[in-house]
């Protein structure tokens, strides 16, 4: 009795941290680097420093205009949710221009079957402002999510700058059978030891 109960409160503990685990590598940058991110356009104006970050110690910094992504390996039909952080300065800039964060799934071939995008430049300047998809349901076809951020500008009009991005959190939502199976199994393992204990 003393195993399925202890069994079963590891099943509970267990639930959160499934639904709630970071898919993203390097998320918020605190290997000081740009690893694990893919360069969308212009890597000349990012890099990471530690002038302004939201958490931690570094931060991703875009000078000017560009933009970067992270691809990660998803379920197609499930449920995903990004989050992430922009800090944009006051100013005017030159029109038109746009800061952005955004979520973005893609096929085998590399299609796009689900875009969305937060539009950040319209928030609150000189602080950061979190940047929320809620949780979106993936196309059956989607085997890639994209994680994306950029601040980008139409030339030769300059962009508000240096943008600021921090803090990334892509979180899947698992299927409720697949924790219905994860409790089931665990509780099966705490029967079979019991049976081979009394075989014993």
């Amino acid at each position: 009795m003393g195993k399925l109960v202890a069994v079963l409160s590891l099943v509970i503990l267990l639930m959160p941290g499934l639904a709630n685990a970071n898919l993203l590598v390097n998320p918020s940058f605190e290997t000081g680097t740009l690893a694990s991110w893919s360069v969308d356009w212009n890597s000349v104006n990012l890099s990471v420093v530690s002038f302004n970050p939201h958490d931690g110690v570094y931060h991703a910094r875009n000078s000017w205009d560009g933009g970067m992504y992270q691809d990660t390996a998803i379920t197609g039909g499930q449920q995903y949710r990004l989050t992430g952080w922009a800090y944009i300065p006051a100013g005017a800039g030159g029109s038109p221009w746009g800061t952005f964060i955004g979520l973005r799934f893609l096929d085998s071939v590399g299609a796009t079957v689900g875009d969305y995008q937060i539009d950040m430049e319209g928030l609150t300047r000189d602080q950061y402002n979190m940047a929320d998809t809620g949780f979106v349901t993936a196309d059956p076809t989607a085997v890639t999510a994209r994680a994306r951020f950029g601040t980008w500008s139409s030339s030769p009009w300059e962009p508000v700058n240096p943008t600021d991005f921090d803090h990334f959190d892509l979180t899947p939502i698992p299927e409720p059978t697949s924790l219905l199976l994860l409790g089931s199994g665990l509780v099966g393992l705490v029967g079979l030891t019991k049976k081979r204990k009394f075989n014993n």
